[in-house]
């Protein structure tokens, strides 16, 4: 018995020590300075302590079925098959090595733990590596194959290391009364195994266990990996079991009135039946144009974090349209904020509509509404438009015509993300300037830009900065379009509607800040040039350009005409992972859904209309 006991201790200690020793490291270590954050010995210590009880849980799970199996080899020493173990720990290794360097490779991109999210990507590994250069992922399955080594190497040590843990048959004389004997001491274990994966306390162990900090990177170290997927694996699907506060009465009372649906909208164009253009900026917050008054662009300006002029076109062009300086985007990844800009749809903080072709095939879209009144419609997406279900969404949302990469020649799929902005924005000017002299019947391009997205390889050298040289060439490619199309007969009955898909996360996805993203509708014809300053989100984009021509948008549930004598509440919403951003007239308040807790400027109010947005968003989806 001492030696089945002594050799699971030694297993669950080897895991255990994976998680303090590699992973926690590791994570650390690859995304040290994040934020701003620097460690200090007292964070450290913080961060263990802290994550300690879901490196318990984590290695509870990964123990289970050893404990199990070593309990049987002790009572039928012969039924012990060492190539089975060898394959589970073979299989457990590899996980522990992938779930390190993923999660701590992911972590700069995403901004939060590794889940179920990456299931989303894992169908597609050449878009998902788009980001990154081959070294990039080179280095880390060095890494992985290197960890899956060592890991195996210390298990296998853990069962199978000395002599002494060599399981020996009782005696045949003895058996009957010893072997019952043991039996105590391994339910005990299995007790103990247990207390670690559910945790001591009242409710079970979640990874808001972890949390402890304001400073959300230092809660994020300390969430283990491995349970943070499992966790996640364990709570998806049923949507209206998610984001429970009030009872559905609550908030069916409070939701509907926020979001407005009739009213007399200020016509602000010359005719209701413009050609139009939908420009969707991938990553172009508002802090880089600099004639934007957002408070993120004036902490940019005043503490010089970011160059300046770094899109001097987007900041020119503000001033020649309608421009709302106070636009929030809906969430935070393109497959989110382009649902927001399209169906006006929110952003749900811990999955993704687009992913779920059966509830895309229920959305409203811009384009879907316009194809009632005669309009072409067509999206141009110079990329793998089959990328994360994003050709079945377009196609569900009324566009007619897809425009992919497909649709150019190999030499001209010249980057990562496939045609350069540039080549894109030129076939666009042409067929819009083609189809407004040729077609009959008015129509609507949706343009998806691409090059602003690591990895910024682009064929423009303005800035030395990388990243900032490719959001300066995306906007010098929508100036170049622009003006082209200023100088062609088109322009005269064309409507330019220009937004990004989400921020720019220069800080924390969490920062009150990070959501403010352009939003400008110009063309030949607007009446007149304007600012409104008014606060307004991205998912009002739809249902207020469907209000300038005078078509109803009653099947938008999100969206509200920001034009419109009905919009006296305004506000904006912005989802992350796993927690909201709402700001009104009174302030902001940005709520983590882990911890339970308003991350910053707590008000019971502005929670209270966040928290029963949240509920009645993931009813909707639920009930689609």
């Amino acid at each position: 018995m001492k030696h089945s006991i002594f050799r699971l201790i030694k297993l669950y200690a080897s895991l255990l020590c994976s998680f303090l020793l590699v992973q926690k490291p590791l994570f650390m270590l690859m995304n040290i300075g994040h934020g701003d954050s620097h460690f200090s010995l007292k964070d450290i210590f913080e961060i263990y302590s802290h994550g300690l009880a879901l490196d318990f849980a984590a290695t509870g799970y990964l123990v289970a079925l050893p404990a199990l199996a070593l309990c049987v080899y002790h009572y039928f020493p012969r039924s012990e098959k060492k190539i089975a173990s060898k394959v589970y720990l073979g299989i457990i290794a590899f996980l522990m090595a992938l779930a390190a360097v993923v999660d701590a490779s992911l972590y700069e991109f995403w901004e939060f733990k590794l889940d179920n999210t990456v299931f989303f990507y894992i169908t597609d590994p050449k878009n998902a590596a788009a980001s990154v250069s081959v070294w990039y992922i080179l280095w880390r399955l060095f890494l992985i194959v290197a960890l899956t080594f060592l890991f195996y190497r210390i298990y296998m040590w853990a069962m199978y290391g000395s002599r002494a843990t060599q399981v020996k048959s009782p005696s045949s004389k003895r058996f009957a009364w010893r072997k019952l004997l043991p039996l105590p001491v391994f339910l005990i274990s299995y007790g103990l195994i247990f207390a670690g994966v559910r945790g001591i306390d009242i409710w079970p162990n979640t990874p808001s266990k972890a949390y402890y900090s304001s400073v959300t990177f230092f809660n994020h170290c300390a969430v283990n990996p491995m349970f943070n997927m499992v966790y996640s694996l364990s709570h998806r699907g049923d949507f209206r079991k998610e984001y429970r506060y009030y009872t559905d009465e609550e908030v069916d009372a409070i939701v509907p009135d926020l979001f407005p649906k009739t009213g007399k909208s200020a016509c602000r164009l010359t005719t209701n039946r413009p050609n139009i253009l939908y420009i969707i900026i991938e990553g172009m917050g508002a802090l880089f144009i600099e004639s934007l008054n957002t408070p993120d662009n004036r902490v940019a300006a005043e503490t010089g974090e970011l160059p300046k002029d770094v899109a001097p076109n987007l900041s020119r062009l503000m001033n020649e349209g309608i421009c709302f300086d106070h636009c929030y985007c809906g969430s935070f990844r393109t497959d989110r904020g382009t649902v927001c800009a399209i169906s006006g749809y929110l952003g749900q903080p811990t999955t993704s509509i687009m992913r779920y072709s059966k509830k895309v095939a229920t959305l409203p879209g811009l384009p879907k509404t316009l194809k009632r009144y005669g309009y072409d419609t067509q999206i141009l997406y110079a990329s793998d438009i089959t990328f994360f279900n994003m050709s079945d969404y377009f196609l569900a949302v009324g566009h007619d015509k897809l425009v992919s990469q497909d649709d150019f020649t190999s030499d001209e799929r010249s980057t990562k993300w496939g045609v350069p902005d540039h080549i894109a924005c030129k076939w666009l000017a042409e067929d819009v300037v083609r189809k407004s002299r040729e077609s009959k019947t008015p129509f609507y391009t949706t343009f998806l830009t691409v090059s602003s997205h690591t990895p910024f390889d682009v064929p423009y050298q303005r800035m030395k900065d990388k990243m900032f040289n490719g959001f300066a060439y995306t906007d010098q490619c929508i100036g170049d379009l622009i003006k082209t199309l200023k100088a062609s007969p088109a322009w005269e009955n064309l409507l330019v509607v220009i937004t990004a898909d989400h921020g720019f996360n220069h800080r924390s996805q969490e920062a009150a800040d990070f959501p403010f993203i352009p939003f400008l509708m110009m063309g030949g014809v607007v009446q007149d040039t304007c600012r409104i300053s008014t606060l307004v989100s991205q998912t009002d984009i739809p249902a207020t350009v469907l209000g300038q021509l005078g078509m109803p948008h009653d099947d938008f549930p999100f969206s509200r005409d920001v034009l419109a004598d009905t919009y006296t509440y305004p506000f904006a919403f912005n989802t992350f992972n796993d927690g909201f951003n709402l700001r009104d007239s009174t302030g902001v308040t940005v709520f983590n859904n882990v911890t339970q807790k308003a991350i910053t400027h707590p008000d019971p109010e502005r929670e209270r209309k966040g928290k029963s947005i949240l509920q009645y968003l993931y009813n909707d989806l639920d009930a689609r």
